[in-house]
This record gives structure tokens, C-alpha cells and sequence, in this order.
């Protein structure tokens, strides 16, 4: 009498792909456990990009158009009835600049945003730190 092997077959990469997303699961939670203040104040992480993306210089003003690329760690350093202080270490880079000067044009960096809290608990951002367009270098 002949038997035969119960054993499930998986298509080839099955394995590799349920490692991947188990990988990738596991790099969101750490992103996320890294920017609890973006979770924790829905609408906040738009704001710091659009106001750091129309604002902000880098690289003692020889990069004066740089963009926020991704926001790496985000932590409250103050907070009160009527404010929220907010540390942000991002990585910014010019999509404008061309060659050497895109090259000295990215990097990492930390700012303090500024938040005013509304009657509802919202936040709408005031201010910035570092240097900005419109300012004296």
C-alpha cells in the first residue's frame, strides 16, 4: 500500500516574503514608538513639513530651499494648557540644486517647532528654530 506525505507545499519566496513583512511591521513600530508626538497630535507632521519646506535654510545659508525628506525622531520637550514644544531630527535635502551643490545640500538636523493649542485641543504651528528665509544670517 503506497502513502503519501501530507506536507503542504508553499510557492517559492513564500517564506522569504512572511519574513519581509514581519520585518517591515517591526520598522513601523519602531518608527512610531521614535515619533509618538506625530501620532499622539494628528495634522502636526503636514504642518512642520510645509512650514520647515516655505521657511527654512540649511548649511549656513548655502542651502536655502532644502526640503524635509523624513521626520526620524519627534519628542515633546515642552507642553502647557496653551503650548506644545516639539524636537524634531529630520532629513532634509534640495530637490532644486543640481550636482555638488545638491550633494552639500542634505543631511540630518534637529528644530524646535512651536505649537499654540485652540480651545479643542489642536495645534496650529507658530514658529520655528534655526535659521529661516527672511531672516539676517
Amino acid at each position: 500500500m503506497r502513502t503519501t506525505s501530507m506536507r503542504a507545499v508553499r510557492p517559492p519566496g513564500t517564506v522569504a516574503a512572511v519574513v519581509g513583512l514581519t520585518m517591515l511591521a517591526a520598522g513601523c513600530a519602531a518608527e512610531k514608538a521614535e515619533n509618538k508626538p506625530l501620532a499622539e497630535f494628528p495634522g502636526i507632521q503636514g504642518q512642520i513639513e510645509n512650514f520647515y519646506n516655505a521657511n527654512a535654510t540649511e548649511e549656513d545659508w548655502t542651502c536655502n530651499s532644502p526640503e524635509i525628506e523624513s521626520i526620524d525622531k519627534s519628542q515633546v520637550v515642552g507642553q502647557s494648557s496653551t503650548q506644545v514644544r516639539i524636537a524634531v531630527t529630520y532629513y532634509f535635502q534640495s530637490s532644486i540644486l543640481q550636482g555638488r551643490d545638491a550633494q552639500r545640500c542634505q543631511g540630518f538636523n534637529t528644530r524646535f517647532f512651536n505649537f499654540d493649542r485652540g480651545a479643542g485641543g489642536q495645534l496650529s504651528l507658530v514658529s520655528m528654530s534655526g535659521p529661516q528665509r527672511g531672516q539676517n544670517g
